[in-house]
């Protein structure tokens, strides 16, 4: 009977010990969880590690929001944060305008010029994963030289019996820098065969090189 008791309560001793080790190793196994950290050129992670968690983002990342359980565990103290590279307001020239105000990284904003100004670039600009935006474009001052005459071939290269939609931009021809607005000129006779027409188009030039015109007259 004695025997019976003392093997008893080795069993229970044995089993109270095993049950506290494995209590242990889940208490330092849930302390010590590790979540990979993210690397440089991440552009999304989630910052804070279960169960105290600090959370913020660093450099180029800012919070997209904040949450007790993020992609993984969930935190007994604190909150982690979804970290997402943003760059920040895009910069714009006193004379442009820019549209569009979601600056994470893949978005995009659209850029016009005022009145009187030329685009000269990509008129869309897109936020980066090193957190830059792609280059912005620049608005050049146009100085009007009112409307020309000029020959379809001129404005893309080709004929298509039509100057609606065309324009170009480049050396100057006929004075012009830039050619738009244009429309066919009324010849007074109908074409049958698909060749180059004349076009009325605006006349501008940029208004830096009319200066230097002006300057290189007087000189004369």
């Amino acid at each position: 009977m004695r025997v019976h008791v003392v093997l008893l309560v080795l069993l229970c001793s044995l089993q109270g010990l095993f049950f506290q080790r494995s209590t242990a190793d889940e208490e330092v196994s849930g302390e010590a969880e590790w979540l990979p950290q993210p690397m440089p050129w991440e552009d999304t992670y989630w910052s804070g590690t279960a169960p105290l968690c600090l959370g913020g983002c660093r450099g180029r990342h800012q919070e997209l929001k904040s949450d007790r359980c993020g992609d993984s565990s969930c935190c007994w103290v604190g909150s982690k944060s979804l970290c997402r590279v943003n760059c920040g307001r895009p910069d714009v020239d006193y004379n442009g305008v820019v549209t569009g105000d979601d600056w994470w990284v893949g978005s995009l904003v659209r850029y016009e010029c005022r009145a009187g100004f030329l685009l000269l670039g990509d008129p869309a600009r897109v936020c980066q994963s090193d957190g830059r935006w792609t280059p912005k474009p620049f608005c050049l001052r146009m100085c009007q030289r009112g409307r020309v005459e000029v020959n379809e071939r001129e404005l893309s290269g080709n004929c298509s019996t039509t100057c609606a939609n065309k324009s170009y931009f480049g050396n100057p021809k006929l004075g012009c820098s830039h050619l738009d607005n244009c429309q066919n000129k009324d010849t007074g006779w109908k074409r049958f065969f698909s060749q180059c027409v004349p076009c009325v188009c605006d006349c501008s030039i940029s208004c830096t090189n009319t200066v230097k015109l002006e300057v290189k007259i007087k000189m004369n």
